[in-house]
This record gives C-alpha cells, sequence and structure tokens, in this order.
C-alpha cells in the first residue's frame, strides 16, 4: 500500500510509516550499524533569554529552544515518496513516532520534552533523520558562592540526563555547534562570560530512581559574571563619599563640638542605612561576603572620625602642657593618652642625687668660672651678695689720693655677673613643651592625611 503513496499527503505518509502493523512507538529506534548497538541522540541549544534573578533566590531561568537529532530508519520515505524532501509536524506528529525522554536534572521547576509541551515541531527528512524542537523553559538552583560579592564569578550548570534509556539502549552527545545564542540577548544584572558544554554518564541505584544503571548525560555550563554599575552607582561610591564627608570634621575647630558631633552621627546613619538596602537583597549565608568587608572598613573608619574628635577635644581643654622628648606621634600619643605615667617617667630622668645635692661655696672655687646654677645645684655662688666684695688694704705712707684712685680701681673690677636664668628641667634633658592645643592641632593635621592613606591601602587590598 506504500508504494502507491505518490499522492498521499505528508500527515497521511506519516500514518502510514507509523502504523501498528509496521512501528511500534513504544520501541528505540535500532543504532546506526546494527540495532544492539545503542541509539545516538545529538543535541544542540538555541539560547534566546536568561533571567538573572539569583541575587535574592539563587536561581535563574533559561528560555531555549532544545533539538535533538537523531536517525530512525523506520521513517525513512526516500523510495516511497521521492517527490517530498520532509515531513513537518506538530504534537501530532510527536505523538505517533519514538522520541527520546530527556528531562532537566535537579531543577526547582522545569517544563521540559516528554511532559505536556505544547511548543514542539517535529521534522523528519526522506532518510529517516527526525528532528525534534521542543521550547523549554528552566529554572534552575545555581549553587552561588557570595564571598567575593559583588565582585563574584558563578559557574551555573544546566544538565540533561537521559529518563528510561540506559548507555546500551540511548546516548546523548552534543551537535557540533552545540549552543547558539540570540543576538539581542542581554542580561540585566549579570553578563556572559563563557559557555562550555560536557558529556558524561551518571550512575543511579533503584533507590535513587525507578531506573537503575548507568545513564547518559550533557551540561551546558554559563559563567556568569556580575555587572559591577548598579553596586557602584548606588553603594560603593556613595559609601566613599560618606566616609570622605566625615573627614571634614578634621578640618572643623578642635572645640567646635555642635558640628563634628552632628557631621559624625549623621554620616554613620546614612551610612547603615544604604548598607542595609544592598544586604536586604541578598539571601543569608553563614560566610563573610566581600560586601561585607567593606562595610565592615567604612564602619571602622567613621568610628575613627568620631573617636578623633572627642580625644583631640579632650586634649584641647586640658591647661598644662605636655613635656615631649620628641615630636612624633609615639612620644605625643604616650604623653596625651597616660599624661600622668608621662609626668613620672619625667621625672625618673632626673637622678635623687642632682635634684638633693648641695656645692659648698669652698670647693672647686677655681672652675673657670663655671655656673652651677642653672643645674638645680644650691650654691652659695648662686645669690648675689654685697658681701662679695674683695677687701682692700691702704698704706698709710699713700696719700688719700692715691687710696681713693686704689678702691675706685678696684671696685670697677670687682663687679659680679649677671645672675643667669635658671633652666627647666626640659631644656636640661632636651626635652620640649607643646601645649594642649598646639597637640590637638597636631593630631587633626595628621588625621587628614593619615586617613586618606589608609583609606587607598584599604581600596588596594579589596582589590
Amino acid at each position: 500500500m506504500l508504494s502507491n503513496s505518490s499522492s498521499m499527503a505528508q500527515t497521511e505518509l506519516l500514518q502510514e510509516l507509523t502504523n501498528d502493523c509496521r512501528y511500534n512507538k513504544m520501541t528505540r529506534p535500532p543504532g546506526e550499524i546494527n540495532s544492539t548497538n545503542p541509539i545516538n541522540v545529538y543535541t544542540k541549544a538555541y539560547i534566546y533569554t536568561i533571567k538573572s534573578n539569583m541575587a535574592k533566590t539563587l536561581q535563574f531561568d533559561v528560555h531555549m529552544i532544545l533539538q535533538f537529532r537523531y536517525l530512525d530508519t523506520r521513517l525513512k520515505f526516500s523510495n516511497i515518496a521521492p517527490y517530498l524532501s520532509q515531513i513537518n509536524g506538530g504534537q501530532f506528529a510527536r505523538d505517533l513516532i519514538w522520541t527520546p525522554t530527556v528531562y532537566v536534572s535537579e531543577p526547582s521547576s522545569t517544563i521540559s520534552s516528554g511532559n505536556n509541551v505544547k511548543d514542539i515541531l517535529v521534522s523528519i527528512d526522506s532518510s529517516g533523520m527526525v528532528r525534534l524542537n521542543t521550547r523549554l523553559q528552566a529554572t534552575l538552583n545555581c549553587g552561588l558562592r557570595l564571598e567575593k560579592f559583588p565582585f563574584d564569578v558563578q559557574e551555573c550548570p544546566l544538565v540533561f540526563e537521559s529518563w528510561t534509556h540506559n548507555v546500551h539502549d540511548m546516548v546523548l552527545y552534543w551537535d557540533q555547534e552545540p549552543i547558539i545564542l540570540a543576538n539581542e540577548l542581554h542580561l540585566t544584572e549579570y553578563k556572559l562570560v563563557e559557555k562550555w558544554v560536557n558529556t558524561s554518564e551518571v550512575f543511579y541505584t533503584t533507590s535513587q530512581q525507578h531506573y537503575a544503571g548507568n545513564f547518559s548525560s550533557i551540561s551546558i555550563t554559563f559563567k556568569l559574571a556580575r555587572e559591577m554599575g548598579f553596586f557602584m552607582m548606588d553603594y560603593y561610591i556613595p559609601s566613599i563619599l560618606i566616609v570622605v564627608i566625615s573627614w571634614v570634621s578634621f578640618w572643623l575647630h578642635m572645640d567646635a563640638s555642635p558640628p563634628r558631633i552632628v557631621l559624625g552621627t549623621n554620616t554613620i546613619l546614612t551610612f547603615m542605612t544604604l548598607a542595609s538596602k544592598v544586604e536586604n537583597s541578598l539571601p543569608k549565608v553563614s560566610y563573610i561576603k566581600a560586601s561585607e568587608i567593606w562595610f565592615l572598613g567604612c564602619t571602622i573608619f567613621l568610628f575613627a572620625a568620631m573617636v578623633e574628635f572627642a580625644f583631640v577635644n579632650t586634649i584641647y581643654r586640658r591647661k598644662k602642657t605636655v613635656p615631649l622628648k620628641k615630636v612624633n606621634s609615639k612620644y605625643i600619643l604616650k604623653s596625651t593618652l597616660t599624661p600622668k605615667l608621662a609626668r613620672k617617667q619625667f621625672q625618673k630622668n632626673t637622678t635623687g642625687l642632682e635634684r638633693s645635692r648641695s656645692w659648698s661655696s669652698l670647693d672647686n672655687t677655681n672652675t673657670n668660672d663655671q655656673d652651677y646654677s642653672s643645674q638645680n645645684y644650691l650654691t652659695v655662688h648662686s645669690f648675689p651678695s654685697t658681701l662679695n666684695i674683695p677687701s682692700v688694704k691702704i698704706d698709710e705712707d699713700k696719700d688719700q689720693k692715691c687710696s681713693i684712685e686704689s678702691i675706685t680701681s678696684v671696685n670697677s673690677t670687682s663687679s659680679s655677673k649677671p645672675f643667669p636664668r635658671r633652666a627647666t628641667l626640659a631644656q636640661l634633658h632636651n626635652f620640649t613643651t607643646m601645649t594642649p592645643q598646639e597637640i590637638a592641632q597636631w593630631i587633626d593635621r595628621r588625621s587628614r592625611i593619615e586617613s586618606k592613606i589608609i583609606k587607598v591601602l584599604y581600596l588596594y587590598m579589596l582589590y
């Protein structure tokens, strides 16, 4: 009856080819070499949409057209209907022929071939080569790792496996051009960096599914990198500006408490609101993310600006000068943080012997006129005295005129030296002193520079 099918339509021809007397759709087609070999099913994917909603739900949606190509020699009609090059059909044609049962492995929700799929296109050429095109929409769980968020790069696989036929009956392969991307494909939050395919076998036991054995499996892996534009404009740049604004307090007067307090508290509250907005859009994970490290660093900068104000304001209101061995961070912080301890240490530098020793005016009278009054020594030469006048002997043989001249000459040469100003202990031990106001200004000036340097180093370390 098939020999007289030159005028038959495609539907009628397909019905005759799949007649129950000669075709059993429950039996797989024979192998390409012999009937015992497994049938090879070649797969191609045309991807036209990837919707990334992974930030909150760790999922992404893939819309594609999946094509399965295999040879079913039972449907060969080149010698029966030479006027036809191929038979095209939809769901009706699919119900008449054998089709591979392939499913998406472990999805949260999927619509795949083998189920009630409406978007079906079947094409059969004259040699019996069947092309089954099905529209697939899969929502897959993607095991995201957010340690580097928002600088993360994710690898998300899409795995297809044979459902009822093991590797002895059917083997899945990727076609020569396995993946075709639509030209208008665009992801809102991610960009597709790379894609690759893989072929493998999966072993199942009866406790895992209804059929046990080795099953063929193919997979597509999408490498997605997160777009940084949104997070740079909505999180990182505003947080940098907030930290920089908090540094304005370093240029305000040390005693200007109201503006510095308002500036510090407002910047902290604004940054907390900004950070909570970003964190609420992410899933709760047990590990630390890069965004949380950034949040912690910015919080430390803002808190340090407040602590610096409290520190310099406390120092500014002190009245006693601070002795410093050197004007550097070590000695300034040591003297300001522990002023009592610094004074005790300074007093220890002068020995008890130097503070209690006294010299006799009769000792070492010929020491090249050295003045020890500046060394905290108590001597009789330390004070000018009217008794320190050399005695004058007048000869009786000389006249009164000579005596007067002698007395005048002696008195003119015996005038005492001016009493030098007594040196302090700080001058004695090469110490310098700074007022609390000078120290507060010095700390503010250093904070202006060091805060910028530390921020740049922090950005470099994160990068």
